[in-house]
């Protein structure tokens, strides 16, 4: 996990690197800023869809898990024998 966030924000700065820390510290901030909008687009189209109230990734979990607890041999028995 280390890794990746490490990875990711090195990505960030590969391109301004060679710049001033003013510039560097505006690059930053305006790469994350528009990271942020991107994501809210995507935010606000998910909700238009109305197809769920969940994110797809979520969405695409509950989906597997569904599928694993159907082919379940067991029974699930709440309160047997009690």
């Amino acid at each position: 996990m280390t890794t990746n966030a490490s990875e990711c924000f090195n990505g960030v700065l590969k391109r301004a690197r060679g710049l001033p820390i003013k510039a560097l510290v505006c690059a930053t901030y305006y790469h994350t800023i528009g990271l942020f909008l991107k994501r809210q687009e995507n935010v606000v189209g998910w909700e238009s869809e109305a197809l769920s109230p969940y994110v797809p990734r979520v969405c695409v979990m509950l989906r597997k898990h569904a599928e694993e607890a159907e082919s379940c041999v067991f029974s699930i028995r709440i309160n047997y024998n009690e």
